[in-house]
């Protein structure tokens, strides 16, 4: 009699744990099943990998804003390379609206700044962002068809061969030499002076241009470059 009750208990024993092993494997199935089609899994990696890459250039931000601090302290000058260092290629590429968020950094220094310093530094961005931003000394055109958009750079002096056009989803940079000469009169004949002189001239992607459609045409001291326009809707 105690043989039987051993012998069933053994059973009951058996089928509970076959029975906990199939839950087990069920619940692991099931949930690689729903891992796999979770729509939104792939998107929160993602976020997560946008947030790293923002902290980054966050952090990459304040190293540059706390040496620029620290050379204002000094009473060191900033030179256009201070600048450049930082609002560069790697700056503009992949930003909706690059010269936006360059006028937002240049808030949050500025504001970081005693009344003094933060007079010191306005005057030295302002120098740095007429010289690379706006092109005061060359003339800029731009023209609307209801097809295309057409901006063109005069550029007085330009040498032959040298203006270089690098477009990207946000801004234009355009580097070229200007040469000039001069001529002046002295005891043995005329003296010619002639000098060259190179610029960086960065203008933003007008607002209406389909990214990816600038075309660069150079015809003699101007330099046109032509985008699509957006599509209606887009």
């Amino acid at each position: 009699m105690r043989e039987k009750y051993l012998w069933l208990a053994v059973v009951a024993l058996t089928a509970l744990t076959l029975g906990q092993a199939c839950y087990i494997y069920e619940c692991t199935l099931s949930a690689k099943e729903i891992g796999e089609q979770a729509p939104g899994r792939t998107e929160i990696h993602k976020g997560v990998n946008a947030e790293m890459a923002s902290d980054a250039q966050w952090e990459e931000f304040e190293k540059w804003r706390d040496k620029i601090r620290s050379q204002v302290n000094r009473g060191d000058p900033l030179q256009e390379r201070d600048f450049d260092v930082f609002f560069g290629d790697r700056f503009f590429a992949g930003k909706a609206d690059p010269f936006a968020e360059m006028e937002r950094l240049r808030r949050r220094t500025s504001e970081s700044l005693r009344a003094s310093e933060r007079a010191l530094f306005d005057d030295y961005w302002g120098k740095w962002f007429n010289q690379r931003m706006r092109p005061a000394e060359f003339k800029t055109d731009t023209l609307r068809t209801d097809r295309d958009i057409v901006l063109t750079l005069h550029v007085p002096g330009l040498a032959g061969g040298t203006a270089v056009v690098d477009i990207t989803n946000g801004r234009i940079k355009v580097a070229f030499s200007v040469k000039t000469s001069s001529e002046e009169k002295s005891g043995s004949g005329i003296i010619r002076r002639e000098s060259s002189r190179s610029y960086v001239k960065i203008l933003p992607v007008p607002e209406e241009a389909e990214a990816g459609t600038g075309r660069v045409e150079i015809d003699g001291e101007s330099v046109k470059i032509t985008f699509a326009l957006k599509k209606s809707g887009r």
